[in-house]
């Protein structure tokens, strides 16, 4: 059944078929895909010939900001990689509810691996929001490269694990967790992933967490997530001024994320419920940078 949508027309068609994002290919493109490739991390034991091959291999385009990618439930023959920008990947109810089930920020971040190798359709819509890079790779291409790589397939089968955990992981919190415990959760791994440690607490930049799009990814609306926000300000969790949401203490946002303010008393440990990255976090020492 057809989702409902904002009007915009997938990249690289509109309403009279002509195409709306920028479709590159050739030497120069090829070889960037190449670099782009190597950071990849099922592609990291590849060798350099067959990354230069998948590479050669891909569409490169530029999609606007605001521009569908592609819908749920359309065919998926290919998988994304993001080149620069930022996409938000969200399934819609019939009602034109929006849920967004993750956000891909990071060059290298790879999406439809479940979709293109699992279920041949779409699972949720891609929209652009900002100027966006991506190299489009056709399913062959990796079915054929992973064939000579099993590292490669390996790698592959464990996006789709991961991919399948932060689905469940999604329901659990929706099901079993308060709005104010969904948006401390919220903050608070996006503390991890890209806060700035200042003398004052760890800052993240409210530009990149509008209450809209915390709202659709916590699954709520926008009026819980004021309501939330100015739960935590009142119990000292956080403090916001126009630019910035500064947490002075990550430790007590972690504890409003296992909802400890709102005496719910079967979370998980929090070890468990929030996994700390895989990688080290470091912080960004210049927080001019969020100000910006």
């Amino acid at each position: 059944m057809p989702r409902p949508g904002n009007g915009t027309q997938p990249a690289g068609a509109s309403q009279n078929g002509h195409a709306t994002s920028v479709r590159t290919r050739g030497a120069g493109a090829a070889e960037g895909g190449v670099q782009l490739l190597r950071t990849v991390t099922y592609l990291q034991d590849v060798s350099p010939l067959s990354i230069a091959a998948v590479a050669n291999r891909a569409r490169w385009r530029s999609v606007p900001p605001r521009q569908i990618i592609f819908r749920e439930g359309d065919p998926c023959r290919d998988l994304h990689v993001l080149v620069e920008g930022r996409v938000e990947c969200y399934r819609s109810s019939v009602e034109g509810r929006e849920q967004i089930m993750i956000v891909f920020d990071r060059p290298g971040d790879t999406f439809c691996v479940s979709s293109a190798f699992a279920t041949g359709q779409n699972l949720v819509t891609a929209r652009a929001l900002t100027l966006t890079r991506l190299g489009v790779i056709d399913r062959g291409t990796f079915v054929d490269v992973a064939g000579r790589n099993p590292a490669m397939a390996l790698q592959l089968v464990k996006t789709v694990s991961r991919d399948a955990a932060r689905i469940m992981d999604l329901a659990e919190s929706l099901a079993l967790r308060t709005a104010r415990a969904r948006v401390a959760r919220l903050l608070y791994e996006q503390a991890l992933a890209e806060g700035v440690r200042s003398g004052q607490g760890v800052e993240l930049a409210r530009e990149r967490l509008r209450e809209e799009e915390v709202a659709a990814r916590v699954g709520t609306v926008r009026v819980h997530v004021s309501r939330s926000l100015r739960s935590l300000v009142r119990s000292g969790t956080i403090v916001l001024d126009r630019a910035l949401i500064r947490i002075p203490d990550l430790a007590g946002l972690a504890r409003a994320a296992q909802g400890h303010a709102d005496r719910i008393g079967r979370e998980r440990p929090l070890a468990r419920a929030l996994p700390l990255p895989a990688r080290a976090v470091t912080y960004v020492t210049d927080t001019g940078a969020a100000r910006a």
